[in-house]
């Protein structure tokens, strides 16, 4: 049986750039050696696919307004993470963005 974790990704106070990473690697719990880079960032989450992830991401749109380049490339690693390897583990890996309003999107 595979073993299930949950986390939660809060880029509500990110004031800068650096700070992205930073909130990844402690929220996502990543491992020291973890690079503060969109490269990093693939591979640890391909890491992730062992088990069944459910990620909940909230203040991404702080993230988008202040960084959009960054934002649109971690949106897309983690699109791309849940349909890693020809989608072999698309039911393992799920992400769930929490905008302010309340509203929650599935990234498919």
């Amino acid at each position: 049986m595979l073993e299930t974790y949950r986390y939660k990704v809060d880029f509500s106070d990110v004031k800068h750039f650096i700070e992205i990473h930073e909130v990844l690697k402690r929220d996502l719990e990543f491992p020291d050696y973890y690079g503060g880079h969109l490269d990093a960032l693939w591979d640890c989450l391909t890491d992730m696919l062992g088990g069944i992830n459910y990620i909940e991401i909230q203040g991404f749109s702080n993230i988008m307004k202040k960084y959009p380049e960054e934002s649109k490339e971690i949106y897309r690693l983690l699109r791309e993470t849940k349909h890693a390897y020809g989608s072999k583990y698309s039911n393992r890996f799920f992400v769930t963005i929490v905008h302010e309003d309340g509203t929650r999107e599935e990234i498919k």
